[in-house]
């Protein structure tokens, strides 16, 4: 792949730019808002012939393919083909899934940059301490396989149904972070050490 394809790109967030490999968590009140920004940056990759992977919020898979319409090459899913199977959060077939379409999208494919962007929404009814540990190792291997390929990664959090206990450790695995409309080089990121493992966690997704 050429590489001015992976760094030329006009990626932006809410009039923030972004560069290839960036794995942003994006924090919101309510879908308007969620939607001001969402809608914007999915549409734009469309029409810049980017691959999209949309990981919507239960229901909402045919609203937003009526919303951007049926040009470019976007994928659409919701959590029971996503995040979930059979109801629970299944983090290794979620990797699988994001790597085979990053494979053959961005490698094998005809596309030269990729966006995926994920509703977090499902998971504030399934919220406990174990889950946000799954959450955070997810978030972390997510981030360093991202960087593999020419792509930005986009995790949509709601802050009218996450508290603290949640935003808090999705704060430390994103180095970058979305909030009150200003994107910033996250301080509190913790990176990974040099065996793979996220300091706040037990487990990493294995690529």
């Amino acid at each position: 792949m050429d590489e001015k394809d992976r760094t030329d790109r006009e990626v932006t967030l809410g009039g923030a730019a972004l560069v290839p490999g960036d794995h942003l968590c994006v924090f919101h009140r309510g879908r308007a808002e969620r939607d001001r920004l969402l809608i914007p940056f999915l549409a734009e990759g469309l029409r810049a012939g980017d691959a999209v992977l949309y990981l919507a919020a239960e229901g909402e898979r045919e609203i937003f393919r009526e919303r951007l319409g049926h040009a470019g090459d976007l994928v659409l899913t919701e959590p029971d083909s996503g995040h979930l199977r059979d109801g629970e959060f299944a983090p290794d077939a979620l990797f699988a899934m994001l790597d085979g379409w990053s494979r053959r999208k961005l490698v094998t494919g005809d596309h030269p940059f990729g966006r995926i962007v994920g509703d977090m929404s499902w998971a504030a009814p399934r919220l406990s301490s174990a889950l946000i540990d799954v959450l955070l190792a997810e978030e972390v291997a997510v981030t360093a396989w991202g960087e593999d390929f020419p792509q930005v990664i986009l995790c949509f959090y709601d802050l009218d149904l996450f508290g603290g206990d949640l935003i808090i450790p999705m704060i430390k695995s994103h180095p970058k972070v979305w909030m009150a409309g200003t994107l910033v080089e996250n301080p509190y990121y913790l990176s990974t050490t040099e065996n793979g493992q996220h300091p706040d966690s037990e487990r990493r997704i294995p690529s």
